[in-house]
């Protein structure tokens, strides 16, 4: 999978009501990891309000950063990997195969993909933690 990071921004649905409304139903988390640093330079973190999941995303890299949100309602698919795709869709980066409702191990490559992308390396960590 390959990522195109040139329209990284800080996203049109990311605001700070809509983070304050779901700080709370935290689900999981996944942070790609710089080994050099220590430092994440993608954090994608999930959170459920009832059966709407929302993801809140976070891109660090050298010289970029960009921020989006996204959320998926109704059934018979992959919530969680849609709301992740639909939040770095708002932050401006796109990727060369589709992830939404697709499950963890798309998000997974996109993470990495990301991450490559922002950092220029190939030795990266992925970090998944669960509330």
């Amino acid at each position: 999978m390959k990522s195109n990071i040139s329209n990284l921004t800080d996203g049109k649905e990311f605001t700070p009501e809509k983070r304050d409304r779901v700080n709370r139903g935290f689900s999981k988390e996944y942070a790609v990891i710089d080994l050099l640093y220590g430092q994440s330079v993608v954090l994608l973190r999930v959170y459920w309000t009832g059966t709407t999941c929302h993801c809140i995303a976070w891109f660090y890299g050298k010289d970029s950063y960009g921020k989006g949100y996204g959320k998926a309602t109704g059934g018979g698919y992959c919530k969680e990997s849609t709301a992740i795709a639909y939040a770095i869709d708002d932050a401006g980066i796109e990727l060369s195969e589709r992830i939404d409702g697709r499950g963890a191990s798309m998000v997974r490559q996109a993470a990495f993909s990301i991450g490559k992308k922002l950092t220029n390396k190939r030795k990266l960590i992925l970090h998944v933690s669960h509330g």
